[in-house]
């Protein structure tokens, strides 16, 4: 499914993007989404231990980091559900005296 986003961009860029695209015999619309989507691809390689740090902090779902992150989601969902249970049980050791 696709959805139709309308931008701006001044003059000059344009007409950069233009002859990039005449050069590679592709469209604009061909290029914006190819640099696009890399473009999403390297922020969410580089924000990786952000998304993994929003999604402990539980201001992230269990879809959207599984957005995000693909396959290494299940990872993360792992370490963070088992450093919350970890983190109950020992409130609940010092609570009970036990340390």
């Amino acid at each position: 499914m696709t959805h139709q986003v309308n931008i701006r961009l001044d003059d000059y860029m344009l007409s950069e993007i233009d002859a990039i695209t005449k050069v590679l015999h592709m469209s604009r619309t061909e290029w914006i989404r190819m640099k696009l989507a890399h473009a999403i691809h390297e922020d969410t390689l580089n924000l990786s231990e952000a998304i993994a740090l929003e999604y402990a902090k539980g201001r992230l779902t269990k879809e959207d980091i599984r957005a995000l992150l693909g396959n290494d989601a299940d990872d993360v969902i792992f370490v963070v559900d088992h450093l919350k249970q970890g983190k109950k049980e020992l409130i609940e050791m010092i609570e009970k005296g036990e340390l």
